[in-house]
């Protein structure tokens, strides 16, 4: 085996950078690359159905508590499932409100472990002032106030 010695010095090396432009007529839309064979097959969702004829769609009760967890507003559920907002608050209400309340429970108990076990001193601050009534500026509630003077001249 023979050896070769290449060195490459920098006057050697010649960085050549192409530019390539492809052509596309007014108003149309590139090619795209062709889509890959897809496996389509069936199954079978539980949940609630609702609508009717063409509109009828089986909503599933854990997707509708995901999203309700999130406090997304019934009209953007409404659309995520595809069906008209009036629907889908007729037949889903109870369940958002628990998911919704469920997330402020978790929400304040993670701000009193934040607060109490892991000695946050802006969350004991905050919750000091929402939960308990402190307040920045103090009111003074007694009737501590000097009454006006009476003058004498109603005899």
């Amino acid at each position: 085996m023979t050896e070769e010695n290449t060195e490459t010095t920098s006057d050697s090396v010649e960085n050549t950078q192409k530019e390539l432009y492809i052509e596309i007529e007014d108003g149309a839309t590139p090619s795209r690359a062709e889509q890959p064979k897809r496996k389509i097959g069936q199954r079978t969702v539980k949940g609630i159905v609702v609508g009717r004829g063409e509109n009828r769609a089986v909503i599933n009760i854990t997707d509708v508590k995901k999203l309700a967890a999130l406090h997304l507003t019934y009209r953007d559920m409404a659309e995520f499932f595809g069906c008209k907002e009036t629907t889908f608050r007729d037949h889903f209400r109870l369940v958002v409100e628990q998911s919704r309340q469920r997330t402020k429970q978790r929400l304040m108990e993670a701000m009193l472990t934040n607060a109490i076990d892991k000695m946050n001193p802006t969350v004991q601050i905050w919750l000091s002032k929402n939960l308990l009534g402190f307040s920045d500026n103090p009111i003074n509630t007694t009737e501590d106030t000097v009454l006006p003077w009476l003058d004498d001249t109603d005899e």
